[in-house]
């Protein structure tokens, strides 16, 4: 292992329920393209670590060549995510942990960070993406 990254790092889960790990913390833990990596949900936090001898999580993945990993359904639905929630990441020994962060800062629909509220309980939308989904919704009589 390197060093060890400086604080928490944000990171926003992608439509294609992809997470990305810091590349400072990636090499910290010395996870590279393919590594593979078990991801699991223990009621509070993400843990991903590397599934050596992991028997309690059968749910691995691999590492993507940009740091990238898909979050599985059963984690996901468990921990109540959604695209474009805002996680926080951290080192906890040998293991990254994340946790949902406390406010949202970007757009559910396209990701963006600008002028951001939200419309529905976890959901959040730019002004561009409001305004098509009242254009959309008024063009159909709503």
């Amino acid at each position: 292992m390197g060093k060890l990254p400086l604080g928490p790092k944000n990171r926003f889960i992608d439509a294609g329920w992809r997470l990305t790990i810091p590349k400072q913390i990636r090499e910290y833990m010395g996870w590279d393209k393919d590594t593979p990596v078990c991801v699991s949900w223990d009621g509070f936090v993400i843990r991903i670590k590397r599934p050596a001898g992991c028997i309690a999580c059968p749910d691995t993945t691999r590492m993507g060549a940009l740091g990238k990993i898909v979050i599985p359904p059963k984690v996901r639905e468990e921990a109540g995510l959604y695209p474009g929630q805002v996680m926080t990441l951290r080192v906890e020994g040998e293991e990254v942990v994340a946790s949902p962060g406390l406010s949202q800062v970007r757009c559910v629909a396209c990701g963006s960070e600008l002028d951001v509220k939200v419309v529905l309980p976890n959901v959040y939308l730019c002004r561009r993406c409001r305004e098509n989904l009242w254009k959309a919704a008024s063009d159909v009589g709503f």
